[in-house]
């Protein structure tokens, strides 16, 4: 059974049963959504950290100490098991951060279809004078409550 958001579910007069639980859907799009771009900032945060770490120590313990002789730096580099480790590390959070970009990429995708579906069909799910400006009260809602603007299709 789906648990429709409280605010959602006290819509008892403006809406019906089925229009509900597309709103719910919506909203639990729009969280999804947000999850992955939250995630997917988190990983590029940490990679880019890593990586800015990564080149200041190789400029300060290796690049300045040597002179810049690239035999020995890149000799000093590869035969630290350290430094294949931070690379790997680098590597990898870059890695994760394209898998949340894309991940990111599908569910705003999936949540700005069904955003715009619902605006599209509210003709039909509020067909009535009187529902019209019902309407517009659960639109409100929406933009309050969620942050899902209703009113226009454009992000």
């Amino acid at each position: 059974m789906v648990i429709i958001e409280t605010r959602i579910q006290l819509l008892n007069g403006h809406t019906d049963e089925p229009t509900k639980k597309m709103l719910h859907h919506l909203v639990e799009r729009k969280k999804k959504f947000e999850t992955y771009k939250n995630k997917c900032f988190q990983a590029q945060f940490i990679t880019f950290i890593l990586l800015m770490g990564f080149i200041v120590y190789l400029y300060a313990f290796i690049i300045k100490p040597t002179g810049g002789q690239l035999e020995v730096i890149f000799h000093t580099l590869f035969d630290g098991t350290y430094h294949i480790l931070v690379v790997l590390l680098i590597v990898g959070g870059y890695a994760t951060a394209q898998y949340y970009k894309k991940k990111e990429e599908k569910a705003e995708t999936e949540y700005h279809n069904l955003r715009c579906e619902v605006i599209r069909k509210s003709t039909e799910l509020w067909p009535q004078p009187i529902q019209w400006q019902k309407r517009h009260e659960v639109f409100s809602m929406m933009k309050n409550e969620f942050d899902i603007n209703l009113f226009h299709e454009s992000k």
